[in-house]
């Protein structure tokens, strides 16, 4: 997609940032916390060697359909790049800011 290495989002390295983004898009558009450790792992590409998301939903996730694809549909743009990591950054800051307005801290 033109993006350089070093603004692609890497899923090892940034999985805190990613984490802590789908946490904050989640609690935004579901009004729902959830621990994203284990509805995804980070592994590499057998064919692109680039390290990519692959989902391991649970069962919580599965049995809400517009969540799950919520979720598959983030997990692609960081797969797909379609996601930076400065857009990564920026939207948890956005993210963060309208999080503590809702709660008035």
């Amino acid at each position: 997609m033109g993006e350089t290495d070093s603004n692609r989002i890497d899923p090892v390295r940034d999985q805190n940032l990613i984490d802590e983004y789908f946490n904050l898009l989640i609690k935004k558009e579901f009004h729902m916390d959830i621990n994203f450790s284990n509805e995804y792992i980070a592994t590499q590409n057998i064919v692109s060697k680039k390290g990519i998301l692959v989902k391991t939903f649970s069962d919580d996730i599965l049995t809400r359909p517009a969540l799950r694809l919520f979720i598959q549909a983030l997990i692609h743009k960081i797969n797909s790049g379609a996601l930076n990591k400065d857009q990564l950054v920026k939207g948890i800051e956005s993210l963060r800011a309208v999080s503590s307005s809702n709660t008035g801290t």
